[in-house]
């Protein structure tokens, strides 16, 4: 079966790493949506434009997307900018205001507009000495319920709310993405892939007595709200390993059909890039 991780990072431009990641995904059949950017608090990835240069030399694995800063300012214009050059979807980290401030409504316009998936990040985020430079409000800006407004204003844009909240606002994240259509969730990094327990996933995405589950649609409905997202880094592979295990492991324990398992691990996202996973 075919896979794409939705969430890996493009940290660093060694060759070698880069070269072994892509053959990483070979191996295990797996493009990888990379994303990279400047202001993650404190600390940048490699630039945009750079990510889609090294894209370009692995189209067969690497699908790149854009890093757009949220700040005190904001450009709509590079969203469509992104588009044009090849980039496939839009990250959004580290937010200047909560993630559904009038400022940025005008960013996810376009993002909707030009049929670009975006990847908010929610929940825990490590404390850095920045922090103290420009003395923002840090959880509480990226927080899942500043998706709702973002969820409700723009129907057509698809939404992956990374880590689901984390281990900080999980029960959040669930309900969530059970009550839009178009919100989904990864359980990326953070502690997290290997923090959700099967039973307690199948709770958060099914709370409800199985009957009532069943009439709304199967107990495994909101399963298929789901997105592999590993929080791999080109300089450090093994989350994508560990974290592709963990999802998959997941899912055989709870049962889960074959079908929903391949919408899960890359067969939505393939859908709403055009990418042929057969």
């Amino acid at each position: 079966m075919k896979r794409i991780d939705f969430h890996v990072h493009f940290d660093g431009t060694d060759p070698e790493k880069i070269a072994g990641l892509a053959e990483l995904g070979r191996h295990n059949s797996c493009m990888m949506a990379m994303i990279g950017g400047v202001n993650y608090g404190g600390y940048d990835f490699i630039p945009n434009d750079e990510v889609l240069k090294w894209c370009r030399k692995y189209p067969d694995v690497f699908i790149p997307m854009a890093k757009i800063d949220l700040w005190d300012k904001v450009y709509t214009d590079e969203v469509y900018r992104c588009k044009d050059a090849g980039f496939r979807g839009v990250k959004f980290i580290y937010p200047y205001y909560e993630y559904d401030h009038d400022l940025y409504m005008p960013v996810y316009e376009a993002c909707e507009k030009c049929d670009l998936p975006v990847l908010f990040h929610t929940g825990e985020y490590r404390a850095h000495a920045y922090d103290a430079v420009v003395r923002r409000p840090v959880l509480r800006n990226m927080a899942p319920i500043t998706l709702d407004r973002i969820a409700r204003s723009f129907p057509k844009l698809n939404i992956v709310m990374a880590h689901m909240g984390t281990r900080i606002w999980r029960f959040e994240g669930a309900e969530l993405i059970r009550m839009h259509d178009n919100l989904y969730a990864d359980l990326a990094g953070s502690g997290n892939w290997q923090g959700v327990l099967p039973a307690e996933l199948h709770n958060l995405l099914c709370p409800q007595p199985l009957t009532f589950c069943a009439r709304r649609g199967g107990i495994y409905r909101n399963y298929r709200k789901l997105i592999f997202g590993s929080d791999a880094y080109v300089m450090n592979h093994i989350a994508h390993i560990e974290g592709m295990d963990h999802y998959e492991r997941m899912l055989m324990l709870n049962a889960v059909p074959d079908d929903i398992r391949q919408e899960i691990m890359g067969g939505t996202v393939a859908r709403w890039l055009g990418i042929e996973l057969d």
